[in-house]
């Protein structure tokens, strides 16, 4: 890597704010990371760091000198890809921020086309919420970001690449099994697994009940989860029916322990959008990851009507996967 090997050392340790998390990142031992930052310190002539007990914080300064290096770093990235053509093999470093259902579900399938291409790559993913997204893109802490939710920023390039519907899922053998949909007021009859009170994926499902006339009061939620699977896990157990994002269910589906069923006034449908800073695309590994989710612009993640068995699923996933044997076809050219 060309960047500086002390401003790596400080950006490793400021992201941090744990040195002995630093060390094991860098593959260093905690006294070498804590002699750079020394020396970093001393050859500016200014404290980095406040340093009380076991708790670790950035002065004013370090805040500072931290925009500016994370800038550093993106510009060497630009330097190493820009030298490829001539040869160069230096080892590149990709920082991505992504809503949970996409860095869980979609992004893996994407850098999976990536990496053979850049084997010495280094992927830093950064998950969160839409806003914590936004926020570590501005901040220079990523270079891409993939968002799951609606956002409004003229100060940035945000857009989008397709739709992901959240669907109804119940169990094979749920009393709604056979049936091909349901109306929104059938839902308050049966205990229904959401997202935890305040994340977006709830925030969608309730914004559709509410548009039928269904209060969130009315909802027998007997259970909130904290992650999609979790979800998934407690409708294979027989606890209630669930909405969940449809590319997480490809392999509930497949085998059989879940069935989809469509819902009155319908789908509730997600938009994915990509996020860059404002100015030319990134170069590189960045560009062709950009390139690679391009590829899905137009496309909906979606479930066909009565997803029963698995044909209807090896349609559906084999749609996607020529896709991005396209999209690979075009980054090879």
């Amino acid at each position: 890597m060309i960047e500086n090997f002390k401003l790596k050392v400080f950006r490793v340790v400021a992201e941090l704010l744990n040195y002995r998390r630093a060390a094991e990142e860098l593959h260093l031992t905690q006294p070498a990371v804590t002699s750079q930052i020394r020396s970093l310190e001393e050859g500016l002539g200014i404290a980095l760091f406040d340093r009380i007990g076991r708790e670790t914080s950035l002065t004013p300064a370090g805040v500072t000198l931290l925009q500016y290096v994370r800038q550093i770093e993106a510009i060497a990235n630009d330097a190493i890809a820009a030298l490829v053509p001539f040869g160069g093999q230096e080892g590149a470093e990709l920082s991505i921020g992504a809503s949970h259902t996409i860095a869980v579900y979609l992004l893996p399938k994407l850098l999976a086309q990536l990496l053979p291409q850049w084997p010495r790559l280094r992927v830093h993913l950064i998950g969160g919420s839409t806003n914590e997204v936004l926020q570590a893109l501005t901040s220079h802490q990523i270079a891409i970001g993939l968002i799951e939710a609606p956002a409004h920023r003229p100060d940035l390039k945000i857009e989008a690449f397709g739709e992901d519907e959240l669907v109804l899922i119940v169990r094979p053998d749920h009393r709604w099994g056979s049936k091909e949909s349901v109306r929104a007021a059938e839902l308050v009859q049966e205990p229904i697994l959401l997202r935890e009170v305040g994340s977006g994926m709830r925030q969608f499902v309730e914004e559709y009940l509410e548009r039928n006339g269904i209060l969130r009061q009315q909802l027998r939620t007997v259970v909130d989860l904290n992650s999609t699977e979790g979800i998934i896990a407690a409708v294979e157990a027989g606890l209630g029916v669930g909405f969940v994002p449809y590319m997480s269910i490809e392999k509930p589906l497949a085998l059989g322990n879940v069935r989809t069923i469509q819902i009155e006034n319908g789908p509730i449908q997600r938009q994915l959008s990509i996020v860059l800073l404002n100015g030319p695309d990134p170069r590189g590994p960045g560009g062709q990851l950009v390139d690679l989710v391009r590829a899905y612009k137009g496309g909906t993640l979606h479930a066909p009507s009565m997803v029963a068995n698995r044909q209807d699923l090896i349609s559906v996933v084999g749609m996607a996967n020529t896709k991005t044997r396209n999209a690979k076809r075009r980054l090879a050219e």
